[in-house]
């Protein structure tokens, strides 16, 4: 696993840490933003759903570049 995989990986377990603790939808709405800003999750063009950052495409499209 090269050092850009271990950071993807590592910020997918944060993110999804965050989310799992949310308890209302206000709060994961707010953590879903903050991951996409930073980088933690990014949107699928196709579908508009978020996405965790180690993961490369989705709807058979590849990840949109940054």
């Amino acid at each position: 696993m090269t050092i850009d995989e271990e950071e993807r990986e590592a910020r997918a377990t944060a993110i999804a840490q965050l989310l799992s603790s949310a308890e209302t939808a206000t709060e994961m709405n707010a953590i879903t933003r903050v991951g996409i800003r930073s980088g933690f999750l990014w949107r699928c063009p196709r579908c508009k759903e978020p996405q965790y950052a180690n993961r490369d495409a989705c709807c058979g499209q590849p990840r949109p570049a940054v």
